[in-house]
This record gives structure tokens, C-alpha cells and sequence, in this order.
């Protein structure tokens, strides 16, 4: 008979196994990315453009200031559509602290993105990062950047394209902690102007979907599924929005259904200036 600890220790090492060898990897989520399945590469957020896809910044009108708050993370960006600006434009902010296998990592990322559309309806951008890692015995630093389409032959659909840290991995650091090229790609799909539907996947083996449904004028309801099938790491997502003409505030929920201690909680206001 298998000693009763060992049922508890799968399930813990594949948690840290997951915490060490995903965490530093994933690109950002806005909490509504994350209420629908860590989709948006096709959608145009504010809080997404400067994490998922910078092309959709041609798609903002007007200033946003949007930050996000979760456990060990915090995220803020400013971005200018305006008549004013040359180019549409985002400045980011991304903190986040986790534990890797060489004790605590704190994590900093700094990016800018600019955007323009290259033909009509096909939009590009490029967001550059400047990350710094920090850990108890060592620090690194790692310059890359995004880049971005989107196409949208309607204005109710969006098909996107994107590569993620396209300069390379760079190879004196830490295989855990580089940026990993890779490729997303995304499908947005809006009914009716009350229910959006998403479809994202990336090269490393993650699907996404998930659904956004309008309650009234301000509250949106959003529900969503990730698959990692590389790590068989699933995950269920839920969220609420409020999206009204002064600010808006969102919430989202992330949960492994296998792994109790595999979970996220995050908020996020926007304000459009």
C-alpha cells in the first residue's frame, strides 16, 4: 500500500514543476484576457496591446491609462491614439515576483510599443522589452521584441498573427529564465454587438477560447478555457467586467481543476482620457 504522503507529493512537485518551468514564460494577462481563456491576440483592449499583440494600438481612439493588480504581480501601461500623436503608441510596466529553482525571482519589464497599419485592414507593431531579473545570487538582463498583425476584413472580425521575443533566445542566461521565441496566433468574432467569441493558440502547444457576453450596456460576463498540452496543465476561467464612460473595472479568475494550489485572482481599472 503506497505510503499516504505520496498522494499528496505528485500533485505538490508537479505544482512547483509548473511554477518553475511556465511562470516566467507567459506573456501577461490583462484581467480580461484572463477571464476568457488568456485569448486577445485578436482583440483590441488596451490593457492586452502592449502584452499580446502591439497591431491592435491602431484600432484605440483617444489616451488610456490601465493597471492590473494580482498576487506578486503588477502591470500599468499609458497608451495615445489621439489626432495629436505620429504614431499610435503604448508605454508598459510589468512586476512580478515567483520562485524558481534558484530561490526567489523578482522580475521587471519595461516596453514600448508603436503601431501603424502597413495596407488597409491590415495593421502592424512592434513592442521592444527591456527585462531585468533579479534573483539572490545573480541578475540578468535581456532586451527582445514583439511582432505583431492583425487584419480585420470587418469590423466585427479580427484575425491575428504574432512573435514573441523575435531577436532570439540569449544563451548565457538561464534556460528557465529566457525570453523563448514562439508564435500566437488569435481569432476574434463579435455577434450582434452582445457576445464576442476568441480562439488563440501558440507554438508552444496552447489553446485558448473563451466568450464574452453583454448583461446590459455596462456588464460583461466572460468565461474561458486554456489547454497547455505539452504540460497538461488545463485551466478554467471566469470574469466580470463594468465598462462604463468614465473608467472600467474587470475581474478575472484562473483555476487548474487538478491542482488546487494552481490558481489566479487579478483586477484591473482602465481610464480613458
Amino acid at each position: 500500500m503506497p505510503h499516504p504522503l505520496s498522494v499528496v507529493k505528485l500533485p505538490v512537485s508537479l505544482f512547483v514543476y509548473l511554477i518553475v518551468n511556465i511562470a516566467s514564460a507567459q506573456v501577461y494577462n490583462s484581467s480580461i484576457s484572463a477571464a476568457t481563456g488568456g485569448t486577445g491576440r485578436a482583440a483590441v483592449e488596451a490593457g492586452d496591446a502592449s502584452f499580446l499583440n502591439p497591431s491592435s494600438l491602431v484600432h484605440l481612439r483617444g489616451h488610456y491609462l490601465f493597471s492590473s493588480f494580482a498576487k506578486d504581480e503588477f502591470a500599468v501601461t499609458l497608451s495615445d491614439n489621439s489626432e495629436e500623436s505620429f504614431l499610435p503608441a503604448s508605454l508598459g510596466y510589468v512586476q512580478k515576483k515567483m520562485d524558481v529553482s534558484q530561490g526567489q525571482l523578482e522580475q521587471s519589464d519595461i516596453t514600448l510599443s508603436l503601431a501603424e497599419f502597413a495596407v488597409d485592414k491590415l495593421a502592424f507593431g512592434i513592442t521592444g522589452h527591456y527585462f531585468e531579473q533579479k534573483l539572490p545570487q545573480s541578475s540578468y538582463r535581456q532586451i527582445n521584441a514583439d511582432l505583431g498583425f492583425l487584419y480585420t476584413p470587418q469590423p466585427h472580425i479580427g484575425w491575428a498573427l504574432v512573435v514573441y521575443n523575435a531577436f532570439g533566445e540569449k544563451e548565457d542566461v538561464p534556460e528557465n529564465l529566457r525570453l523563448k521565441t514562439s508564435v500566437g496566433g488569435g481569432f476574434n468574432y463579435i455577434y450582434q454587438n452582445t457576445v464576442r467569441f476568441r480562439l488563440d493558440a501558440t507554438s508552444e502547444s496552447i489553446y485558448m477560447g473563451g466568450i464574452e457576453t453583454y448583461i446590459n450596456k455596462f456588464m460583461i460576463t466572460r468565461l474561458g478555457y486554456q489547454n497547455d498540452t505539452d504540460h497538461k496543465r488545463e485551466l478554467i476561467t471566469a470574469g466580470l467586467g463594468f465598462k462604463g464612460p468614465r473608467f472600467a473595472l474587470n475581474y478575472a479568475y484562473q483555476g487548474n481543476p487538478q491542482i488546487s494550489g494552481d490558481y489566479r485572482h487579478s483586477v484591473d481599472l482602465e481610464i480613458p482620457f
